[in-house]
This record gives structure tokens, C-alpha cells and sequence, in this order.
């Protein structure tokens, strides 16, 4: 096959692209192609995992480091917030990048930036350097994160835009198991240099595995570029309904990733650890399943499922007091996330042009960011005000208007498939 390149022009073949060429038949999602598990495909995916290894090893190790500097438990917040919200303000705005000048263009660009930012983690001895190179690493991970996803969506078939979305969404779940372990270990064995290091070997890469990536032409339809124009195009109206359930599920992952640990402390449990594998355990098994069975036909059943057991599963987060208690509570929540989140990705972009794919990508990357960070705020105030359990009591407010927005969303499409 004549290989079709993006904007960002013809690489030179090498072994791998050669590889790749040999592998992909009539391309990954070429007429008449229904294969997921391509050589594109599987270097998207590696560079997905080693550009959130690259962000997630610095998650329980970077807090330390900035009270290591002589900062302070606020200053641990300022510098955690900026990289979120460094994210989540580049979100809208790669998407919309990578629909107007190519997305393997503003992938690499991403990357090349990201790669430079970290080599100056090792040179940040003071708090506003550090909270100026993470609220950078942030907006760069953003800008090549939309993207990556955004090529992934153009190489899927789209009879099975669910399933590979959620063998994709694999990466997500396996480096949140298994990138703060390996910081944790990298400081307590080595140092902050050896992990700034790493850092900076995962985000180079990342950068090797996105070069070969092949990036499908796609048609950029016209718009309006006066400046009113311009915003309203950097999110996709047709992403916004899927993209806000993703919000308020993502509101609800927040209080799993913020205050899990402080209740298991609150509840004398030691280490909160096995809820945590145990859920993402079940999110690991159950995407690809769920992808599978939405995409032919059955996404309703799908969403109410995932629905169903996330309610089900904060409940007994909340009633739980031991171990034994935590344990099936965290099997329900990752089956819930694993049924619903790439399901709801998969709504995002089928139902829009190829041209908007990066917004609408871009618009339901930046409502799950935002959903994890609000949900910091949101569910510290009801902790303080109430306790822990009433604070997981009430995700079922949330979860309650995620049911109800999914609902408005397939009585406007008439089929959510």
C-alpha cells in the first residue's frame, strides 16, 4: 500500500516504518479493515504509556521533593495544581491544533518541548521553578496527550472504535498501577536526580515511539476565523454531551485519587494499596469487554452497567470499615470506570467529522482533567464539613446527573451506538 502521511510530511523509512508497512495491510482503518492491532496502533500505544509514566512517576514523589526545598504543604498544592491545570487549559486548544495544521505535527511538537522541559527538573532547587516546569510539563503533555488520542481515533476502525479506545485506555490503567511504585522506589533507593532522569528517558521515548507513528490526511472543514469564531471552534458541540458525563464521572474519580488513602488513615488501615489494584484489576479486564460489546450494539447496556456499579461500589466505599470491605467496593468501581469511560470516548468522536476529531478529543480529555481536579476542591470541602463517609455517600449526587445527561444525550442522537 501507498502510505498516506499527515501534514507534518513523509519520514524517511526506516526498519520500523518498513515493519509497520508490512503489518497494516490495507492500513488501520483503509476500507475494508477491521484490525485493530497494527503497528501503528502499538506504537501509539507504547508511547501513551511511557508519556504518562513520564508525568505519573512524579505524582507521590514530587510532594516530597518541594517540602525537600524548603516548601511548605500550600506550595505542594500550588505546584501539583499547576500541572492540571497547565493539562487541562491545553486540552481544548490541541485539539483544535491538530484539526487546522496536522496531528503527528503538534504530537511531535508536544513532545520535542515536554522532553526539554524535563531535563530541568534536575536543575529546580526552589518552588517557583519547580511549580513553572510542572505547570510547562503540563501544558506540553496536554498538547501532545489530544494529539496522540485524536490519531488514534482517525487509525480505529469504526466498527470497533470502542474496543480499540479501550485497549488504549489500557495504558492509563496500568501506568496509574504501576508509575508511582517505580517513583517511589527510583527516590528510596537512588535519588531525585536518578528520578528526574528517568523522567526525562520516558519523555525521549516517547518522542522515538511517536516518530514512525503514521498520521491519516484528514479534511479540514471551513470555519469562521474571526476570534469569536476561533473559540467556539476549539470545542466540538457534537463531543459536549459524552464529554460532560465524563465530567461528572471524572468528579467522582477524584475523590478515589485524593481522599482514598486519607479515609483508609482515618479507618486505622494501613496500607490502602490492594484497593487500588484490586480496582484497576477489573478496569484492566473489563474495557476491552465493554468496548466489544458496545460497539455492537449494546452501548445502552454498556453505560447502565458502569453506571450501576460505580453507585453500588461508592456506597460500599462508604460503609466499608476493613480491608475485606474495601476490597469488592474497589472490583465495582473499576468495573464501573472500565464499562463507562471508553464507551463515552467512543461517543465523543464517532458521531463528528473526521476534520474535528482533535476537538473533540480535546473536549473530552479537558472534561475528565477538569472532573479530577474540581473533584480535590469539591470533595475537601464536603470531607471537612461531614467526615469521609458522607463525603462518598454523596458521589452518588453526581453519579445521579451522569445517569440523567447520558439519557438527554441518546434521546438527541436516537442511537448512541
Amino acid at each position: 500500500m501507498v502510505a498516506q502521511y499527515g501534514r507534518s510530511g513523509c519520514e524517511k523509512r526506516g526498519v520500523l516504518t518498513r515493519w509497520m508497512a508490512k503489518n497494516e495491510g490495507k492500513g488501520p482503518a483503509g476500507p475494508g479493515s477491521d484490525s485493530i492491532w497494527t503497528g501503528n496502533f502499538a506504537l501509539l500505544c507504547l508511547a501513551s504509556l511511557s508519556l504518562l509514566v513520564c508525568a505519573q512517576v512524579l505524582l507521590p514523589t514530587l510532594p516530597l521533593y518541594v517540602l525537600k526545598i524548603g516548601g511548605t504543604q500550600r506550595d505542594v498544592g500550588f505546584v501539583m495544581g499547576a500541572y492540571t491545570i497547565g493539562a487541562t487549559i491545553m486540552r481544548a486548544l490541541a485539539g483544535w491544533l491538530s484539526d487546522q495544521y496536522g496531528r503527528k505535527r503538534v504530537m511531535i511538537s508536544g513532545l520535542v518541548m515536554m522532553t526539554a522541559v524535563t531535563v530541568a527538573y534536575r536543575a529546580a532547587d526552589n518552588v517557583p521553578f519547580v511549580g513553572t516546569i510542572r505547570s510547562l510539563h503540563g501544558l506540553f503533555y496536554g498538547l501532545a496527550g489530544t494529539s496522540m488520542g485524536a490519531i488514534v481515533a482517525d487509525n480505529l476502525p469504526a466498527a470497533r472504535m470502542a474496543e480499540g479506545l479501550g485497549y488504549f485506555g489500557l495504558m492509563a490503567t496500568l501506568s496509574m498501577g504501576l508509575a508511582p511504585m517505580i517513583g517511589i522506589w527510583l527516590v528510596s533507593s537512588f535519588s531525585y536526580p536518578v528520578l528526574f532522569d528517568v523522567v526525562t528517558s520516558m519523555a525521549i521515548m516517547t518522542l522515538l515511539a511517536a516518530l514512525p507513528v503514521r498520521s491519516p490526511r484528514v479534511r479540514v472543514p471551513a470555519h469562521d476565523r474571526s476570534i469569536g469564531g476561533t473559540l467556539s471552534n476549539l470545542l466540538e458541540k457534537k463531543a459536549l454531551l459524552p464529554s460532560a458525563v465524563m465530567f461528572l464521572l471524572s468528579l467522582v474519580n477524584g475523590s478515589m485519587v485524593y481522599y482514598i488513602a486519607l479515609y483508609a488513615v482515618d479507618l486505622r488501615i494501613g496500607n490502602i494499596g490492594p484497593f487500588f489494584a484490586v480496582s484497576s484489576l477489573f478496569t484492566i479486564i473489563s474495557r476491552p469487554v465493554s468496548g466489544r460489546w458496545a460497539d455492537q450494539g449494546h452501548a445502552v447496556a454498556v453505560i447502565l452497567i458502569g453506571f450501576l456499579s460505580l453507585c453500588v461500589g461508592m456506597i460500599g466505599v462508604g460503609l466499608s470499615r476493613t480491608m475485606a470491605g474495601f476490597l469488592p467496593a474497589g472490583a465495582l468501581v473499576g468495573l464501573g470506570f472500565g464499562f463507562s469511560m471508553p464507551t463515552l470516548q467512543a461517543l465523543a468522536v464517532r458521531h463528528v467529522a473526521p476534520g474535528r476529531r482533535g476537538a473533540a478529543t480535546g473536549t473530552y480529555y479537558a472534561s475528565f482533567d477538569l472532573g479530577i481536579g474540581m473533584g480535590a476542591m469539591v470533595w475537601g470541602f464536603v470531607a471537612a464539613a461531614s467526615g469521609y463517609r458522607i463525603m462518598y455517600f454523596s458521589t452518588l449526587i453526581p453519579l445521579a446527573l451522569a445517569a440523567a445527561v447520558y439519557y438527554l444525550f441518546k434521546a438527541r442522537m436516537g442511537s448512541p451506538t
